[in-house]
């Protein structure tokens, strides 16, 4: 019992640490491509991945009920090994079938809490390597759609003044369309501001947006060497999570706060390769998935875990 609440309490302390002070997991990851950022980033998720799936295959008998999971393998086996001897005994096949079917139901529900308590500091490493890896710069000279989307208080988006780097267009546009429906009253949609940004020199260009004394500022990388990058700086990244809009704002640009006049600001920068994969979020998760399950489920007989 001490140690899986110790487990649980180390999983939860790297959760609230990526919440509450994420400048703390970004040096640490920091660390990782410092020493192996030379090999390119398809060798560091690689090696992230494996830690991941080795420290996996060790928490994993803390948090869930070993004898439980293995007495149920072995309730599995039985009616399999049933319904194999007495395939012309018609009852008895309904039976273990049933059997069959109760006991593979109990070995995910054995399964299910352990899952979730590994898998949101998990989560967090894949937000982490996402930062690092998911996407790369713009390049000059190449157009590119900003988002801005405002907060509700701003009732007209011509009133928020827009500083631009050199070579940038801005189109306005207030998105009035009303969504009806019959149980609710009418909803207005967020005002948006649309930036037609086209660079015409590389650095790190800061695009300023103020409005009644609050300003808000997004870097925007062009030809640069960034250790990490975010596609999206808003004020609600819960909020962005859950809907699963990014799940990286975290561990890039500050979170705004609350308050602020901005909701959102949103560059589409273009996913990097990785390896022999196309790259972006998808890619860095098919492959941490991958190696990390590879790795754990390769251990655990080394270790004698029961999953």
């Amino acid at each position: 019992m001490r140690q899986r609440i110790l487990v649980i309490g180390i999983c939860a302390a790297l959760v609230a640490v990526g919440v509450f002070f994420p400048a703390a997991l970004n040096a640490v990851f920091d660390v990782f491509d410092l020493a192996l950022g030379w090999a390119g980033p398809f060798v560091v998720v690689t090696v992230v991945s494996a830690v991941v799936g080795m420290l996996f295959i060790l928490a994993f008998p803390h948090v869930s009920s070993q004898n439980g999971i293995k007495a149920v393998k072995e309730k599995i086996k039985y009616n399999l090994v049933a319904i194999r001897l007495f395939q012309d005994d018609l009852p008895t096949v309904l039976r273990s079938l049933a059997g069959t079917l109760f006991w593979n139901f109990s070995y995910i529900g054995l399964n299910l809490l352990p899952m979730v308590v590994l898998a949101a500091p998990f989560m967090i490493v894949w937000f982490q390597l996402n930062a690092l890896y998911a996407y790369q710069p713009l390049k000059v000279g190449a157009e590119q759609m900003i988002v801005v989307e405002l907060n509700d208080a701003v009732k007209n988006p011509a009133d928020v003044e827009v500083r631009l780097p050199a070579g940038v267009e801005l189109e306005q546009r207030v998105n009035l369309a009303k969504r009806y429906n019959t149980e609710d009253p009418p909803q207005q949609e967020p005002s948006t501001l649309l930036l037609r940004y086209i660079p015409q020199s590389s650095g790190s260009q800061d695009l300023v947006l103020s409005y009644q004394g609050e300003e808000v500022h997004k870097i925007i990388e062009v030809d640069t060497e960034p250790r990490r990058l975010a596609r999206i700086r808003t004020s609600d990244p819960l909020g962005g999570f859950v809907a699963a809009a990014d799940p990286i704002v975290y561990f890039g640009d500050p979170v705004l706060p609350p308050s602020s006049f901005v909701r959102s600001v949103i560059v589409d920068y273009p996913e990097a390769p990785l390896g022999f994969l196309d790259g972006g979020e998808i890619s860095i998760m098919i492959w941490f998935v991958v190696v990390s399950m590879a790795v754990g489920f390769g251990l655990k007989g080394v270790f004698g875990v029961e999953i």
